[in-house]
């Protein structure tokens, strides 16, 4: 993905769904697209108030998302 893409991702919620990470299945709010080593990432925010940084080209893990807001329990 490009970083122009990504921006449309801004105020939407995602989650990943893997086995690896503390907050997996979680649903989290994206905050902004920073750059973090040589890729853009995701700045993500959970519900305890935790971020995380997302790679955005990672394609190997599975990105669910959600434009309206989610129920933070599931």
């Amino acid at each position: 993905m490009t970083a122009s893409l990504t921006r449309n991702r801004v105020g939407n919620f995602v989650r990943r769904n893997n086995k690896h990470g503390s907050h997996t299945g979680q649903w989290a709010q994206i905050v902004m697209t920073v750059p973090s080593g040589n890729r853009d990432s995701w700045l993500v925010i959970y519900q305890d108030g935790e971020t995380d940084v997302i790679p955005i080209d990672n394609h190997t893990d599975r990105y669910e998302f959600c434009s309206e807001p989610v129920d933070w329990r599931r």
